[in-house]
């Protein structure tokens, strides 16, 4: 979170001044990836991309404080992320044999990034196996930071079933991980 300069940065970045927008993007970047990876594996960079295009095009035009521009950029992932879906079941990708792919150049690292992506991407896959209204919700609660009211806002839900989805998705996530210690206050097996 940014905190009290949010102000003077959104008005900034709002500006076109190109520092500002990279801040907001060093902010929001790892949580909106990490949200479009736990609902869309295979796209999120895809949409991901999308979505700051979108945001950078309506930026001038957004009013608000900080939770609420986290809101908005997540909205707009979620548009982009719907209208991926919808593209994705009109034109359905067709598998190419991994002999007909060109050869690309590895980057000289990949060994440490793979290891840096390890954690994430094994509690992601984790998030991946609740339903997918108790993934979504989970991921942009905790990834996006936004509270029930805005979640529901985006998913077009209660915020009392957002939290229900939360209570439940947070209690298969410790029962599968074996850890009761973990699991939300008030939950007995």
């Amino acid at each position: 979170m940014i905190g009290w300069e949010f102000g003077d940065l959104l008005a900034a970045a709002q500006d076109s001044q190109e520092w500002a927008v990279a801040v907001l993007w060093r902010d929001l970047h790892p949580p909106l990836l990490r949200y479009l990876r736990g609902v869309e594996r295979g796209a999120a960079e895809d949409i991901e991309s999308e979505t700051w295009l979108q945001a950078a095009r309506d930026l001038h035009r957004f009013r608000g404080n900080e939770m609420e521009f986290r809101a908005w950029l997540f909205t707009i992932a979620r548009h982009r992320l719907l209208d991926w879906r919808r593209h994705a079941a009109r034109r359905p990708a067709r598998p190419v044999a991994p002999d007909q792919l060109p050869e690309s150049a590895t980057p000289d690292d990949a060994a440490s990034a793979v290891m840096q992506n390890l954690d994430t991407d094994a509690a992601l896959a984790l998030v991946g196996t609740l339903p997918p209204d108790q993934a979504e919700v989970i991921l942009l609660r905790v990834l996006g930071g936004l509270d029930a009211t805005q979640v529901a806002s985006i998913l077009g839900k209660r915020p009392g079933t957002v939290r229900v989805l939360q209570h439940r998705g947070l209690r298969r996530l410790a029962e599968r991980l074996g850890r009761p210690e973990l699991q939300p206050r008030g939950v007995t097996r």
